[in-house]
């Protein structure tokens, strides 16, 4: 008979629960390391030291631990423990900017600086190359950059560098403008000297609906329509040549598949028929906001005017 396992280690706390999960997961399994290493195809050290509370494994580690204990249905609550363990134990997230509500945290450069490198922070900080990957490449962000914003040395240089390192820091599209906001608000890119007629005009009106819209969760169809039309006058203009379609639009996501009503059944009153919201929003870059359905019990999609949708 083996010696008796040590106590898990709780010197830091996160940690400390992720090899109880690990512990637990193993014995409900009924498994030996040495039986948990062939199904993992870890070697045993490895397993031990994953459930020592000393350390904190590799993400792949935990999951591959789960799942051949218990198959997938805790995988999902092992990755949050895991990345809550890896924060505690690198000890660079500052907990006076966090990273849920930029817009009330970071009053400064300095402070958007440090919550988007708590956004790496939470998300696990995983290897460079694995955030460049998420994010869609180095072409949309650059290993350099992406460590130069992890490391609080600069921050995004554009729109599209900033949501590209939103998503691959795993951030939910939905909560991508308030860190366009912050961006907007402390990079100078609100007040540039205007580089073409309506410029600045839509550059504070823009920061001005999405104030409202992050402040007040509301959202009106004329406020969208504003919101959409002021985005178009600052987009440069080869995103509007290369692909005239909004839907195509890497930005199109915040106004189209996250609007509140997607999912709900509404009634086309121009129709008499009744679908499922699959998107709203300008249907091209100069059009009013429209509205795509889906027929209740499957067809074919159609669109209509989303002004005359009653609030369903």
């Amino acid at each position: 008979m083996g010696r008796p396992e040590k106590a898990v280690d709780f010197s830091v706390p996160a940690r400390g629960r992720l090899a109880a999960l690990l512990r637990e997961a193993r014995h409900t399994a009924g498994l030996t390391y040495d039986r948990l290493a062939g199904l993992t195809g870890r070697s045993p050290s490895t397993l031990k030291r994953a459930s020592s509370g000393t350390s904190v494994p590799g993400e792949q580690v935990v999951v591959d631990m789960v799942q051949a204990c218990l198959g997938g249905e805790r995988v999902t609550e092992a990755r949050r423990v895991w990345r809550a363990a890896r924060t505690a134990h690198r000890g660079r997230y500052d907990r006076a900017v966090g990273h849920t509500r930029p817009d009330l945290a970071c009053s400064d450069r300095r402070e958007l600086a440090i919550g988007l490198s708590n956004l790496y922070e939470h998300a696990g900080a995983p290897p460079l190359d694995t955030l460049v990957a998420r994010a869609g490449g180095s072409w949309a962000l650059p290993r350099s950059s992406a460590a130069a914003i992890v490391r609080r040395r600069m921050v995004p240089v554009s729109m599209d560098q900033l949501v590209a390192y939103l998503t691959g820091c795993g951030v939910p599209a939905r909560v991508h403008s308030q860190w366009i906001y912050v961006w907007l608000l402390h990079t100078g890119h609100g007040t540039q000297r205007p580089t073409k007629p309506g410029r600045s005009s839509a550059t504070l009106d823009l920061t001005a609906d999405l104030i409202h819209v992050i402040r007040t969760g509301e959202v009106d169809h004329e406020r969208i329509d504003t919101i959409v039309r002021n985005l178009t006058t600052l987009l440069p203009v080869r995103w509007g040549c290369a692909a005239p379609n909004l839907r195509h639009q890497r930005w199109a996501k915040y106004f189209l598949d996250e609007h509140p009503w997607a999912g709900m059944v509404v009634l086309d009153t121009g129709t008499g028929r009744r679908g499922t919201v699959r998107a709203i929003g300008p249907e091209s870059l100069h059009s009013s906001p429209v509205a795509w359905l889906l027929p209740v019990g499957g067809g074919r999609e159609w669109t209509t005017s989303s002004l005359i949708i009653p609030d369903p």
